[in-house]
């Protein structure tokens, strides 16, 4: 079985508002889509884009921050666990909208 790349959501260079609108967007899809695990890429500079990942990733019912191995660990990068209800309810949700 071939699995497929993990989504990315790129926000350098991004203005706050823009990064937040983006960012929720995606994880938005990503939930509906039933994908387990994002990459957000914000790099490093001054910290407020990643600030601003924690934050919206904290406020989400369906999401919180992958505890990463500091070997591997990229600053630049975050990893986000998704926690995507089973199939056949999201199915059912989607169906009722």
């Amino acid at each position: 079985m071939k699995r497929s790349a993990r989504r990315e959501i790129r926000l350098r260079k991004m203005s706050v508002e823009q990064a937040r609108l983006l960012l929720e967007s995606e994880l938005n899809q990503a939930f509906l889509a039933g994908e387990e695990q994002v990459s957000v890429i914000h790099g490093v500079g001054e910290g407020h884009i990643k600030a601003l990942v924690e934050q919206v990733v904290g406020e989400c019912g369906f999401a919180r921050l992958h505890q990463r191995d500091a070997q591997f660990y990229n600053p630049g990068v975050s990893l986000v666990d998704l926690f995507p209800p089973e199939r056949g309810a999201l199915r059912q949700y989607l169906r009722s909208r």
